[in-house]
């Protein structure tokens, strides 16, 4: 049986407002369970501290900077 029984390795968590707050410690949290991160923000700058905090677990994070509320960029 497996130590970890949320193991998500080789899986990709999709973050949306993963640069603070709840998004952030979600895209943390599953980063630490083994998925490798798209993270989405409308901060490029929070969006890249997060990214280094979770290459730092040894997982790989997509940035994209991105207004979720709007369809048309």
């Amino acid at each position: 049986m497996s130590k970890n029984p949320f193991d998500l390795t080789g899986q990709i968590a999709v973050v949306p407002g993963a640069g603070r707050g709840i998004g952030r410690a979600c895209a943390l949290a599953l980063s630490q369970a083994g998925a490798d991160a798209a993270l989405v923000e409308r901060s490029r700058k929070e969006l890249d501290a997060v990214a280094k905090e979770i290459s730092g677990l040894g997982r790989t994070a997509i940035v994209r900077p991105q207004d979720v509320t709007r369809v048309s960029e």
